[in-house]
């Protein structure tokens, strides 16, 4: 499989709703409208190289443009919102969910702030919450008098952060788990698998979130969690399986 293919096929499978692929933000199914979106740039690979060094992504993660772990699925706009740095995601570790910070202050994605997007953290291709937290401090360099607004978002940040308000609108969201329905509905009346989002799932610690103030705890506590999430371990697992069947190749 060509690594582009790679990257964006794996993306389409993890972003789907009701068997449908959406914007992980607004919800937008257009077909023609949906992109695939790099959290770290592809153009930057000595970045990528030293997040490998630091411990902040697997060892065996791929390269930058090839690891579908690096990528999310976004309409246009907020394609471009995310490139030229208008917002920023968050991982909360004592929910275990990402959630929109409108940054920019943006009129139109103030009904996104403070809630959680489309993003599983039990998927074994959830992006790596690491590389949320280098976009975020390019988007406060781009907006450093926005802070006390958005380190102190509305909601109940310290507990569990609501679903975005299409997610319920729509069905998405199992009101009896509070879990995200991946499959179509017919798939989903026929079983009982098919949310990819457990409590189960949740990393523990860091359950006194009372902002979002980006502190060098915050960083440690997200760092502890995603090298506990399935996406880590899954990354690293397929990473030592390559590099035995390239060992075999020469036998």
């Amino acid at each position: 499989m060509a690594p582009t293919t790679a990257f964006t096929s794996g993306i389409d499978k993890r972003d789907m709703f009701l068997g449908k692929p959406r914007c992980i933000i607004c919800g937008n199914n257009y077909p023609l409208g949906l992109q695939h979106c790099h959290i770290s740039r592809e153009s930057e690979p000595d970045t990528w190289a030293d997040l490998k060094r630091r411990g902040w992504i697997p060892t065996f993660a791929k390269d930058a443009e090839k690891e579908p772990r690096n990528g999310v699925l976004m309409c246009a706009n907020h394609h471009l919102m995310f490139d030229t740095y208008g917002y920023f995601i968050r991982f909360l570790p004592h929910c275990g969910k990402f959630i929109f910070v409108n940054q920019s202050n943006s009129p139109y994605d103030q009904q996104f702030h403070g809630k959680a997007i489309g993003l599983d953290i039990c998927h074994r291709l959830c992006p790596f919450p690491s590389l949320f937290i280098i976009h975020e401090m390019r988007v406060r360099g781009f907006y450093p008098f926005q802070l006390e607004s958005t380190d102190h978002p509305p909601g109940p940040v310290a507990g569990d952060a609501p679903w975005q308000d299409w997610m319920l609108a729509d069905g998405v969201i199992n009101r009896a788990t509070g879990t995200i329905i991946r499959d179509s509905p017919h798939s989903y009346a026929s079983s009982a698998n098919v949310a990819t989002h457990s409590p189960h799932c949740q990393p523990g610690g860091y359950t006194q979130a009372s902002s979002l103030a980006l502190t060098p705890s915050h960083i440690s506590h997200i760092l502890c969690a995603s090298q506990a999430m399935p996406s880590w371990k899954a990354c690293q697992i397929a990473g030592v399986r390559r590099s035995w069947q390239r060992l075999a190749r020469f036998r």
